[in-house]
């Protein structure tokens, strides 16, 4: 004799049920579960159709975690089946989820892609290199990046990438010159601008040495690596502060004059 619902009853979760088979607790089921078999007391409960209710629970719980996933921000669908498998879901259910997400336009990699890229134009500091290499990372495919990046006009990754040669220009301003010019360039190129962006943004900026400053730097520079070389002297010792200072991005003509007049002092 095939054994039947004697009661159903709410658990503290909302959305989640119990069910009693002849007396007993048996297994839980959420809400849609719960409609999707028309679940009711006295009814009929065989060992296929217990199954397939498990099998349905599975998949509900897939849902429910998907969707709470999704309720933070935008995923892609790899992330989405990422965060799926970590719970110990199995694929089938993984699978079924995905499939009744991308349905319901929950999840959607163009769109995800358009969206990532056209929020770090305005909120961000990456280029389309790194940019590409991030979307690739969350798992949507070459073509689905080539089109997203086609809805973006070289004039915003432009004006992108200018913001971020104005804000290294001016954290590199107290270095020498020449070091500031290479960091600000170096700056936008590693954060996936090309090499082109990063030359219009460099001309653009005309960046001008402010020859005072710098010779000011250099002197201090100079006496500072002077003094930390005492234990050298004569040529040895000229030619280890050179050095120093070279690495530091000062200009050889400059370096000699100084060190001439450093050298001069101690006489």
């Amino acid at each position: 004799m095939m054994p039947k619902i004697t009661q159903i009853t709410t658990q503290k979760r909302p959305g989640r049920y119990n069910i009693f088979l002849d007396g007993h607790y048996a297994f839980p089921v959420s809400e849609s579960t719960l409609i999707k078999f028309r679940l009711a007391k006295g009814m009929a409960i065989d060992a296929e159709l217990e199954q397939q209710l498990k099998a349905a629970e599975v998949t509900a719980n897939a849902n429910s975690l998907a969707l709470d996933y999704l309720s933070h921000q935008p995923r892609t669908i790899k992330e989405v089946h990422q965060k799926l498998a970590e719970n110990e879901l199995p694929e089938p259910a993984i699978q079924a989820t995905i499939a009744r997400l991308i349905d319901l336009h929950y999840l959607d990699d163009a769109q995800y892609a358009r969206g990532y890229l056209h929020d770090n134009l305005h909120l961000g500091d990456k280029g389309p290199k790194v940019m590409t290499t991030k979307l690739r990372q969350k798992g949507i495919d070459a073509n689905t990046i080539q089109d997203a990046l086609a809805t973006i006009a070289d004039a915003d990754w432009q004006a992108a990438a200018l913001r971020v040669g104005q804000k290294a220009a001016k954290h590199y301003a107290r270095l020498p010159f020449h070091t500031t010019l290479q960091k600000t360039r170096l700056t936008m190129i590693q954060k996936g601008f090309t090499s082109e962006m990063a030359n219009a943004v460099m001309a653009e900026l005309d960046l001008q040495p402010d020859t005072d400053g710098e010779a000011e730097r250099l002197q201090k520079e100079a006496a500072k690596q002077w003094r930390l070389k005492h234990r050298y002297s004569g040529y040895d010792r000229r030619q280890r502060v050179k050095q120093a200072l070279y690495r530091k991005g000062f200009q050889l003509d400059a370096i000699d004059k100084a060190l001439a007049a450093l050298e001069q002092a101690a006489d």
